[in-house]
């Protein structure tokens, strides 16, 4: 596993530990991919208890819109939370008053590859990638 500097590996080792002591059980391929990928971001680093919910084992999808979030930031974001739940979670809104969920198209196309990959991070991009899918690589 490649960490971007010390304090990125600083990071995942400390909140793999204690995610695991918290549970009881070994981080899955899940978690270690969210925590691996939140941590390469200083800021996404620094907010890690803001985006994710130990006690409900989830993310929060509403960071992704926080003004602290970055152009980085927000891609990292998207890559985590991508990789945790499979999904595009922050371009999924619920309607209390329709009782529907609704997809911000916009929001989704963010998720794209080339969105997402063209930065600086792209190497612990992929792998983030590695650890979510081991079978695979």
């Amino acid at each position: 596993m490649i960490f971007r500097n010390d304090a990125h590996r600083a990071f995942y080792e400390q909140r793999i530990e204690e995610l695991q002591v918290h549970s009881g059980r070994k981080a899955d391929c899940y978690l270690q991919a969210l925590v691996y990928t939140l941590g390469i971001c200083d800021d996404t680093r620094k907010r890690f208890d803001d985006m994710y919910d130990k006690a409900e084992r989830s993310i929060i999808p509403g960071t992704i819109y926080a003004a602290w979030q970055t152009d980085g930031s927000r891609k990292t974001t998207r890559l985590a939370f991508n990789l945790f739940t499979g999904r595009t979670p922050t371009a999924l809104t619920y309607d209390e008053a329709s009782n529907k969920v609704t997809e911000d198209f916009d929001e989704c196309r963010k998720y794209s590859v080339s969105d997402i990959f063209c930065c600086g991070f792209a190497p612990y991009f992929v792998e983030a990638i590695k650890i979510r899918y081991p079978e695979y690589m």
